[in-house]
């Protein structure tokens, strides 16, 4: 009996991996082919200079409006006794830290006025110090225990510590004063947190616990009767400012 071509057309048909044909896949859908002629490329980007050259302008005019002055104050308010000594002055718990800076404001500052500090050769982006914390710990003092991220500041001679990891520990602890004619300026240091930290990244029942109490301090040490989220930084050590301001 001869073979049934019919079957056989059947069974190619259906092991047949090529796709059903359309318009779309056979990429032949109707499509706009613009021709760049010089014309049309000169008014683009002309329409394009008239609707971004007013936003640079604009931009350049804020940003010279802006009054910034930078003091760098931590070469000279080390005493010329210490010479290349600096460690041993910062660490040192009988030396007088407190340095008084003189700033010339030279053009007017409208409030309100930002006060930010900058450190050099700090890398916060090292893999280490980054996952160096506890986020559960932080949040609930159920946590207390876990730190098991927080290598190498997790334990000390007293217990556990309580904010740990290297992030707490390099707390910058540098505190600042103010005042313009021998008189104080207040710095207001309130709402300078995400209120979704405050309320839920941080408990209000996480106090600091054995914080700063090793052998090797790394910065400022916190008040143990305060929660964590309502940081006080002990006054250590104090730099004071005199600001001279610019003539009227």
């Amino acid at each position: 009996m001869s073979p049934n071509p019919k079957g056989n057309d059947d069974a190619i048909r259906w092991s047949s991996k090529k796709p059903k044909y359309s318009k779309f896949t056979q990429q032949e859908l109707p499509a706009c082919k613009p021709i760049l002629t010089p014309g049309w490329v000169i008014s683009t980007f002309i329409v394009i200079g008239v609707v971004f050259i007013p936003i640079g302008l604009a931009s350049l005019f804020a940003s010279q409006r802006v009054v910034e002055i930078v003091d760098r104050y931590d070469a000279d308010c080390v005493p010329q006794s210490f010479g290349e000594k600096k460690l041993e002055f910062i660490q040192g718990a009988d030396t007088n830290k407190t340095c008084v800076r003189v700033i010339n404001v030279i053009k007017p500052m409208k409030s309100p006025v930002f006060v930010y500090y900058e450190l050099d050769n700090f890398y916060q982006n090292h893999r280490r110090y980054v996952k160096s914390r506890s986020d559960k710990q932080l949040r609930s003092k159920a946590f207390e225990t876990h730190t098991d991220k927080c290598e190498p500041e997790e334990q000390s001679g007293n217990g556990t510590i309580v904010p740990c990891g290297l992030i707490a520990w390099s707390m910058f602890n540098d505190t600042y004063g103010f005042s313009v004619n021998n008189k104080r300026v207040v710095v207001d240091k309130r709402n300078i947190a995400w209120k979704s930290d405050k309320r839920s990244k941080f408990g209000s029942d996480v106090y600091p616990k054995n914080f700063q109490s090793g052998g090797l301090i790394g910065g400022a040490k916190l008040n143990e009767s305060i929660p964590v989220r309502v940081v006080i930084v002990n006054v250590f050590p104090s730099f004071l400012h005199s600001v001279t301001p610019f003539p009227s």
